[in-house]
């Protein structure tokens, strides 16, 4: 998500292509500019030597993030759930409403950056359906609505009229287009009236066609001894905590799991920035989702009434965490979506609770001190075999190729930290719906 900033070099007319793979030392910099940096001339051995210490480092990386973003994520789950807590609380003042709401809103940016560690680490194949490119582009400028009216930035979408249903993921395409809108709004800042262009159409090379989506702005554009950096994994000019260097190495790798491309362009008459992603055209489309829906939603969300079970009660959800401000959260959650919450802190505990008494659901954390979520999917379902389609795994990290397999293999649904109010009510709902029908 880090464009350099502008400096006095000016932008290059050439286009350019992705930059230097994992490990491949950057060009020189200009003076003044942040250094990555090794020796301009190295002989072929310690060129070697130093892309397999770059590589060491980026697997290192890759096996450090999943622990350290688990330990972030509850903290900064217990954060956001609090905030809107706090927010929604009709005692509140107006003036301390709107600091509670700046709250989520960072804890929000915070999440995003712990999401593109994470990403980065793991990346994960895209799940793609047949999406046309229009409601997806007006969901990416929906959320920058605030950014582009700040700035007075004129926004203009064209999408030509050949333009197909394109086979993509639409939740990591969103993610790119938020990237890339974002560096032009951030690129658009200094000034006010700038303008921001996107543009979809098909291109056809030989006997192949794709779809090209680009986003352009006339902002400074990217200095021409910078642009075969700017992939370049953590490389960034902007202070360290306004960017992590990820979002465009990040993109990229998106988009190249799509069978794609995504470089940068030659400047617009001389100025600024375009970013163009390069898509191929498939012919198996599946069913088109209607538009904003999210990946996976089917139907309606049953109505309140829904958390009472079958004996006449409200129904019964076990909570396993070993976090007290998650475990709070999940308590009060619950209890407002109108269920009866039991808490339990290991997964003994949550044994206990099983044997003593009716549980309708369980949402268990994944990774715990002692006993996992599995470990504990494994003692509840030997001993009440009903609740095998019952169980919710709390992770940071639904991603992990293991929880994956193993939520796949025994029908767990995975519900990622840190969560909102609105998505554990409907995750539990729509679980107890499900059983109800299985």
């Amino acid at each position: 998500m880090d464009l350099p900033k502008p400096s006095a070099g000016g932008p290059a007319a050439s286009p350019e292509t992705r930059g230097p793979a994992l490990g491949e030392p950057p060009a020189e910099s200009a003076p003044g500019t942040p250094r990555r940096a090794i020796a301009p001339a190295l002989s072929s051995p310690e060129r070697l030597r130093h892309e397999l210490a770059q590589a060491q480092r980026m697997e290192a990386i890759g096996e450090l993030v999943p622990g350290i973003t688990h330990e972030l994520n509850n903290p900064l789950a217990a954060i956001m759930a609090f905030s809107q807590l706090i927010f929604r609380d009709p005692r509140l003042p107006a003036d301390l409403r709107h600091d509670a709401e700046l709250l989520i809103e960072e804890a929000g940016r915070t999440r995003r950056i712990v999401q593109n560690l994470l990403d980065f680490a793991r990346r994960r194949a895209p799940e793609r359906r047949a999406t046309n490119l229009g409601p997806l582009i007006d969901s990416v400028l929906d959320l920058q609505s605030y950014a582009i009216g700040a700035h007075a930035i004129q926004v203009e979408v064209a999408i030509d009229p050949d333009v197909p249903a394109v086979q993509l993921d639409r939740a990591q395409m969103q993610q790119v287009l938020l990237n890339l809108t974002l560096n032009a709004i951030q690129a658009l800042s200094a000034t006010r009236g700038g303008r921001l262009r996107i543009h979809a159409a098909v291109e056809r090379r030989g006997m192949d066609s794709l779809v090209t989506l680009s986003v352009v702005d006339d902002g400074p554009g990217v200095p021409e001894e910078l642009r075969d950096r700017i992939f370049v994994p953590f490389f960034t000019t902007k202070p360290a905590d306004e960017a992590t260097g990820l979002g465009l190495p990040v993109s990229a790798d998106i988009v190249a799991a799509h069978g794609g491309r995504l470089r940068l362009g030659p400047d617009a008459a001389g100025q600024g920035a375009a970013f163009v992603i390069e898509l191929p055209i498939t012919t198996e489309l599946a069913g088109e989702p209607s538009p904003n829906a999210s990946p996976g939603a089917a139907g309606t969300h049953p109505p309140a009434g829904d958390s009472v079970d079958g004996r006449g009660t409200r129904a019964r959800i076990l909570v396993v965490d070993d976090e007290p401000s998650i475990r709070r959260f999940l308590f009060k959650a619950l209890e407002n979506a109108g269920f009866e919450p039991v808490l339990a802190a290991t997964g003994q505990d949550a044994i206990d609770v099983v044997r003593d008494g009716p549980v309708d659901g369980i949402l268990s954390d994944h990774r715990m001190v002692g006993m996992s979520g599995t470990d504990v999917y494994d003692a509840v379902v030997a001993i009440r075999p009903e609740l095998r389609d019952r169980f919710v795994f709390m992770s940071g990290d639904i991603l992990n190729p293991a929880l994956r397999d193993f939520a796949d293999a025994h029908g767990v649904v995975l519900l990622a930290k840190p969560f909102d109010l609105a998505s554990v009510g409907r995750t539990v709902r729509d679980l107890l719906e499900r059983s109800a029908q299985g």
